[in-house]
């Protein structure tokens, strides 16, 4: 969430009324301090998602499946990492959505990233490869009936 909304860890602690060093503590991969249930909900109050939400772990892939998604979706270090470049499909960011589409194609990104694959088409379209935006376009225009 903190790569999403683009925070610092200074930006949840002042949301979550407490200092800087208690939500690094909190976000230690090795032994991860406790949060108290009031942090939480001011948290998530804060943030407008409910404390489940901050709690629930991440899915993790496994690495045969990470390998090639990496393969795949970050060949020119457009994105650092896996994380980046989803954080990217979250706010919505074009060149993530061009590349999600271009990879996957608009059924399989839009199952994986939502709608709005289908609703900012028009705005990314001109990021993806000639070739292949050629046959996407025929996909989107048969889909909202634009053929």
């Amino acid at each position: 969430m903190m790569l999403t909304r683009g925070l610092s860890q200074s930006d949840l602690a002042r949301l979550a009324g407490v200092s800087r060093q208690a939500v690094s503590l909190w976000l230690r991969e090795e032994s991860p301090a406790d949060m108290r249930v009031s942090h939480l909900l001011n948290l998530a109050r804060a943030l407008g998602v409910g404390a489940g939400d901050l709690v629930e772990p991440l899915p993790v892939l496994d690495p045969g499946d990470e390998g090639r998604a990496v393969a795949e979706l970050l060949w020119d270090g457009l994105y650092p990492g896996l994380g980046e470049f989803c954080a990217a499909i979250a706010r919505d960011e074009d060149r993530a959505l061009a590349r999600l589409v271009q990879v996957y194609g608009l059924y399989r990104a839009a199952g994986a990233a939502g709608g709005n694959v289908w609703a900012s088409f028009p705005r990314y379209k001109r990021l993806i490869k000639p070739a292949r935006r050629q046959g996407l376009e025929r996909v989107w225009n048969l889909e909202t009936g634009r053929a």
